[in-house]
């Protein structure tokens, strides 16, 4: 007879696990919207206006789409660009950002999901933004949903980063523009927290080891009837390298 109810108890552990992560599994992190965990089950994308402050009186105003699809069961490709414009002492200038491209797999299923993959930007994007550069990164992320409801999230990833710079010729003896690579460590972790009526808290922490980054979100993703989602964040930095202030709004819609 106990035999009997811890089986059946594990058994209702199992499904309210599985049921938070079908509530939470459309719900996409905002910071580390390509180092997740999940797999897309049909094509979705994302349009977003997002404006951030840095020291220095810089700003910047972005309009971005970003979205995936599926190529499998267990792995998806994705990607996104947009405009961008900077100003700085009542100067700006604007101009498309680098184009990033990504690809994920599954490789654990189950009340904790674990997925590997990959980001790279292609240098497509303005130089007056300080784009034209190609990054690459690889990354671990999971996704684990506990019992009450709330669902943890984490990642952690390895950046190379195209540093851009001046190097003396010595047979010529002119400087010429040439390249190197740093890198450093993410770090990300988060919670979804489902309400009630389509309604989810989204916090996030994300650390970037190379260049003193580290930024604090919290944000609403609310499921409208439509079959859209309005999505909507709040950054503060936490660090010299990260924005001072985030302010960002969107809209997610699955096709």
């Amino acid at each position: 007879m106990m035999i009997r109810r811890f089986v059946v108890a594990v058994l209702f552990l199992i499904a309210g696990l599985s049921l938070a992560q079908e509530k939470t599994e459309s719900v996409n992190l905002v910071q580390t919207f390509f180092q997740d965990a999940t797999i897309a089950a049909q094509p979705y994308g994302e349009g977003f206006l997002q404006y951030s402050t840095y020291e220095g009186d810089l700003s910047s105003i972005d309009f971005a789409v970003q979205g995936a699809f599926p190529v499998a069961p267990k792995f998806q490709l994705g990607g996104g660009i947009g405009f961008r414009s900077l100003s700085a002492n009542n100067n700006s200038e604007g101009g498309i950002s680098d184009l990033a491209v990504s690809g994920r797999y599954k490789v654990l299923t189950g009340p904790t999901s674990i997925a590997v993959g990959g980001l790279a930007t292609l240098p497509i994007g303005s130089e007056d933004i300080r784009e034209g550069t190609f990054d690459f990164s690889f990354f671990g992320a999971l996704r684990h949903a506990l019992p009450s409801g709330p669902v943890i999230t984490g990642s952690l990833g390895v950046e190379f980063e195209e540093v851009k710079k001046l190097e003396y010729i010595r047979n010529t003896n002119q400087l010429e523009e040439g390249s190197d690579y740093e890198n450093g460590v993410l770090i990300a972790g988060g919670l979804i927290v489902p309400m009630q009526s389509g309604l989810n808290i989204v916090t996030e922490l994300n650390i970037r080891t190379e260049g003193d980054y580290v930024l604090l979100s919290g944000g609403l993703d609310y499921a409208l009837q439509s079959g859209g989602r309005l999505r909507g964040a709040l950054g503060i930095g936490l660090d010299d390298g990260a924005p001072n202030f985030v302010l960002r709004g969107g809209y997610y819609l699955g096709f």
